[in-house]
């Protein structure tokens, strides 16, 4: 399955201040991370969050305190930062995932499931396809095969009248490559 993986969704990274997660050297055997100041962490600890288990390092409150860096590293007024990170295979593909997604090539892949996700958007949102009307894996099936045919028909309309296509929404990823981009 292609999508796309949200970036960074840390304070640090979202406001292009301070230092994301990005910015931290992770020892995975020690289980370990180097902020850029090169303060060590404590060991990792195990954290579950809504079902997912990730690693959790904590910096020495200490070291946070004495930072010049503090106030862009985190919001805390007394707490040290902390980052929680995917283990590391899963941390490993999620950052591969990030860059890949920034090639052209992930991008023209990745149009072709955001035009069928259109045409899916529209036969749900117009022809109440969501629900079906009728009991039975074969009256369901005839419904979505006549909800088909008239979103193609309605299509085919619309191109020999050549009705201008209305602005479509831009998501919250294509918003993030287009300001990227320029």
């Amino acid at each position: 399955m292609l999508g796309p993986i949200v970036a960074d969704h840390s304070q640090q990274a979202k406001s292009g201040e301070g230092f994301g997660k990005s910015a931290f050297t992770i020892d995975w055997d020690l289980r370990q991370a180097t902020c850029p100041r090169g303060k060590t962490s404590t060991p990792a600890r195990t954290l579950r969050i809504k079902g997912h288990e990730y690693l959790q390092f904590r910096f020495a409150k200490a070291d946070c305190l004495a930072c010049p860096d503090r106030h862009p590293c985190t919001a805390s007024a007394t707490r040290p930062r902390s980052i929680a990170l995917l283990p590391r295979p899963l941390h490993e593909i999620q950052v591969q995932n990030r860059l890949d997604q920034q090639t052209e090539q992930w991008q023209r892949r990745y149009a072709i499931r955001a035009g069928i996700e259109a045409t899916l958007s529209q036969t749900v949102r117009s022809n109440g396809l969501r629900r079906t009307r009728y009991r039975g894996l074969a009256k369901t099936h005839v419904q979505h095969v006549l909800t088909a045919i008239a979103c193609n028909l309605t299509r085919t309309a619309d191109w020999i009248a050549e009705t201008p296509r209305g602005r479509t929404r831009s998501s919250r990823f294509h918003t993030l490559c287009t300001a990227a981009a320029g």
